[in-house]
């Protein structure tokens, strides 16, 4: 039988100090009995699972799974094992276990994928991109991932683009509030943090600004961003059930999902294409992902299109959430959002001339959203598939389990959190913006 194994990261100010069971974290190693307990003596963690699969099929997707696993952690310790669709899943959330962890992973770690994503590359033939390989083949990919990505020469070629979108949505919003009769608004933020994300993240991967609002609006372009918003909701849906189950109880669904990877899929190819066509004939407008690997000549065309597709839809809610919440924390702290104002006015006239400055002279910025990813991690897990065997609160764990570091939220009763395949409000926060003088 398949074993997995999650792990959840402490930060949740160590609820389970008020528990019966707890021990201090640095006497943990010296009070466990020296012969580890068997696999079997893991607590487990019980549930009726064709209730369990009503209620996924009723709320269509599992968007309170976070909370249900913190309060597994508070009933039966730091460690509980249950199973899932055929997987035994071992969860641990201590830092000294999931250091345990680390320490066996390996350089090519192994990893979980969504079963409705790998279902669509399946059925439709369709290479796997970074996000869902493993192995040596996702460390290849990844290698030739880094340097258009996250290198300090593509970092100098990218930062100025996402700049000239940052600088517009700005402009636009100001337009906005200063149009209007009170001479502020009061916005869903939500939808529009997204549709800058989105803007943002096509520049960069694709070199092509993105018309989605005012007088550039592009069919097409509205018909991909809708496909992405569908895919994703279609994604809670089904990954959380039996292919076996939802093929006949959620045909629609499925179809749904389907139909809108073709979307995003034939987009991509146009794209990409685009991108071939502007290097052949000398062209190119703007530096982007996309033609730094297409001039490299490392991967496949499918290669190319595999990962295009899964950068453009993991860089979208991710990136668009922290940003949502970072506007909601500054708004209810208004003396570091005046902090953050002043900063950014002395470091104005620096980053205009080179917006690479961005990275170097706004360390109070680069602070406030380290801060909103440890209150809001946009991921509820990050999962590993361990090769060998190792003790967990002395514990036997086997090889071949996942482990899975569980991240939830400091301040939840202020923002309710929703799992809707990455963590984001259940309800947008409102804001109020007005002019400063």
């Amino acid at each position: 039988m398949a074993m997995a194994l999650r792990v959840t990261a402490d930060v949740w100010a160590r609820p389970w100090q008020c528990l019966q069971w707890t021990r201090a974290l640095g006497t943990t190693a010296t009070l466990a009995p020296k012969t580890p307990k068997p696999f079997e003596a893991i607590p487990q963690y019980s549930r009726n699972k064709w209730l369990k699969m009503i209620q996924i099929l009723r709320e269509q997707g599992q968007e309170n799974l976070h909370l249900e696993v913190h309060q597994a952690f508070q009933e039966l310790g730091p460690i509980f094992r249950h199973s899932a669709g055929g997987t035994q899943i071992v969860s641990v959330m201590l830092p000294e276990d999931a250091e345990k962890l680390y320490q066996v992973e390996r350089m090519v770690p192994c990893r979980q994928a969504p079963m409705p994503w790998l279902a669509y590359r399946e059925f439709r033939g369709l290479r796997r991109g970074v996000f869902l390989l493993n192995g040596a083949d996702w460390r290849f990919t990844r290698l030739q991932l880094n340097p258009n990505m996250l290198s300090p020469k593509a970092i100098q070629y990218f930062v100025p683009l996402v700049d000239v979108v940052a600088r517009d949505f700005v402009e636009n919003l100001k337009k906005r509030m200063l149009e209007n009769v009170h001479g502020s608004m009061s916005i869903d933020i939500q939808s529009n943090m997204f549709n800058y994300t989105m803007k943002a993240n096509h520049f960069v991967i694709f070199g092509e600004r993105l018309g989605l609002t005012g007088h550039d609006l592009n069919p097409e372009h509205l018909k991909f961003t809708h496909a992405l918003d569908s895919m994703f909701k279609s994604t809670t849906q089904l990954m959380f059930l039996p292919k076996s189950l939802t093929r006949w109880t959620s045909t629609g669904v499925w179809k749904g999902h389907f139909e809108s990877w073709d979307i995003i899929s034939e987009y991509v190819t146009k794209s990409i294409k685009n991108v071939y066509r502007e290097l052949a004939e000398g062209r190119q407008q703007s530096w982007s992902v996309m033609s730094e690997m297409v001039a490299q000549s490392t991967l496949s065309m499918d290669a190319i299109h595999a990962n295009a597709m899964e950068l453009i839809v993991g860089s979208v809610d991710t990136t668009g959430t922290s940003l949502v919440m970072t506007l909601f924390e500054l708004a209810r702290n208004p003396d570091v959002q005046q902090a953050l104002r002043q900063e950014s006015l002395a470091a104005e006239a620096s980053i205009a001339a080179n917006p690479q400055k961005a990275m170097s002279d706004l360390p109070l910025l680069r602070a406030a959203l380290k801060e909103t990813l440890r209150l809001y991690p946009v991921g509820s897990c990050l999962d590993r598939i361990v090769d060998s065997d190792l003790v967990l609160q002395n514990y036997h764990v086997p090889a071949g389990m996942l482990k899975t570091f569980q991240v939830e939220t400091l301040r939840q009763e202020d923002m309710q959190m929703a799992y809707r395949y990455v963590l984001m409000p259940s309800s947008s926060p409102v804001l109020t913006f007005r002019p400063v003088s």
